[in-house]
């Protein structure tokens, strides 16, 4: 995945982007779409506003998987991105699979105005949503509780914020047939913590066939297959 005017590496130290300008639209170029994604970036919304490092591998690997697919992956199918910030990830899918049912990117209330911006920037009104969803509160939204796919890039980072993110998977995940895809760099010991307490409830199978995989992992990044485990 290439940029003009941006560069994704340059946006691994928080510290490093909060001293450059606070908003900033640029053009991303992702291998695989015909066509760049329109993306306007604002820390001034939170550490959201910008873009994280799985970013890169989630898409990488889901532009491959299409491919290999014979471009059916996601077909008709209704998916859902949590802590999605500039809402790169799910547009890029979007712009990769026109043939799914529906997009709906979620965050908080603060994100809402960035992702409604990067939807409109990106002409996909018709096929991505903009939603608030606070991790760990009651989902009653239907396009949220009838996912077949939710997709999770680097989500794991607040360790109070692990319980509910644990939870907010399980409100998700209420067709059992669910599947989640999740992206996660290891920062700290304590990320530990959120794979034992989701480990309860799911089960957690590391992609090993992702050709970019000996790559990534040595930046102390996986991708993960993830399922709701089967009610005794």
């Amino acid at each position: 995945m290439n940029t003009k005017n941006t560069d994704l590496a340059e946006y691994g130290d928080f510290e490093q982007r909060e001293q450059e300008v606070t908003a900033h639209i640029g053009k991303i170029e992702i291998k695989g779409l015909t066509e760049p994604i329109l993306l306007s970036q604002d820390l001034s919304s939170g550490c959201g506003g910008k873009i994280w490092e799985c970013t890169q591998i989630i898409l990488e690997y889901l532009v491959w998987k299409r491919e290999q697919s014979q471009h059916t992956l996601f077909k008709d199918q209704t998916i859902v991105e949590i802590g999605a910030g500039t809402g790169l990830v799910g547009l890029a899918v979007a712009k990769l699979c026109p043939d799914i049912k529906q997009m709906v990117i979620t965050d908080q209330i603060n994100m809402m105005s960035l992702m409604q911006e990067n939807i409109k920037l990106n002409l996909l009104d018709a096929l991505v949503k903009a939603k608030v969803l606070n991790w760990g509160e009651k989902i009653e939204q239907p396009e949220l509780l009838n996912a077949d796919v939710i997709l999770a890039s680097d989500c794991i980072y607040h360790e109070e914020a692990f319980p509910i993110l644990v939870d907010t998977f399980l409100s998700l995940t209420t067709n059992e047939k669910t599947v989640i895809y999740l992206a996660y760099r290891k920062r700290r010991n304590a990320d530990k913590r959120f794979f034992q307490l989701a480990k309860k409830k799911f089960e957690f199978v590391e992609v090993m066939e992702d050709p970019k995989r000996e790559e990534y992992t040595r930046q102390g990044m996986r991708l993960f297959i993830v399922k709701k485990k089967a009610m005794k």
